[in-house]
């Protein structure tokens, strides 16, 4: 009896074990891969203000020098005061973009662990799938033999004694 609660529990092990897990789709993989597409386009939209404020430096910085050669100290002024602005805003702008790669990285890093465990997953359903083959494949042979001692076995002839006390007892 333990033999076929063996054989019956390889057998169900190795069907749950065809599915492959991680390629069905759920929410929470809809919402990361999304979380990553937005995280990616956000850092994307940063780097970019990050150049254009950069040029806009670079062209005050200019006026600034321009001013300052010709002697006209008020466009000067305005100019360098423009840069200084500038410069605070691109500092913030950078602030936010080392934010947003190492939420980037904390991210894929927590996707790659899960793929990691999945990988693991996968590869110990391969190896316990590997091993209900064997069992069953070693175990086919003496089960056949076990089961046909069974099948051609014949149960026992009814006694008399029992077929009359249960014809008597259905009569009164």
């Amino acid at each position: 009896m333990d033999l076929l609660k063996k054989v019956e529990l390889l057998l169900n092990a190795k069907t749950r074990s065809a599915l492959p897990r991680r390629s069905r789709h759920s929410l929470a993989d809809d919402e990361e891969a999304a979380l990553l597409a937005e995280i990616r386009q956000a850092l994307g939209d940063v780097e970019a203000k990050e150049r254009e404020l950069a040029g806009r430096i670079q062209v005050e910085q200019a006026g600034a020098t321009a001013a300052a050669e010709r002697g006209d100290i008020e466009n000067h002024l305005a100019h360098t005061r423009r840069a200084a602005d500038l410069e605070y805003h691109l500092r913030q702008e950078s602030t936010m973009a080392i934010n947003l790669e190492e939420k980037l990285a904390a991210l894929e890093e927590k996707l790659a662990q899960a793929q990691a465990a999945v990988d693991r997953e996968a590869a110990k359903a391969a190896q316990r799938s590997a091993a209900a083959d064997a069992v069953i494949d070693r175990s086919e042979a003496g089960l056949d033999e076990r089961m046909q001692s069974i099948l051609n076995s014949s149960p026992p002839p009814p006694k008399d004694v029992e077929l009359k006390t249960r014809k008597s007892r259905l009569s009164e």
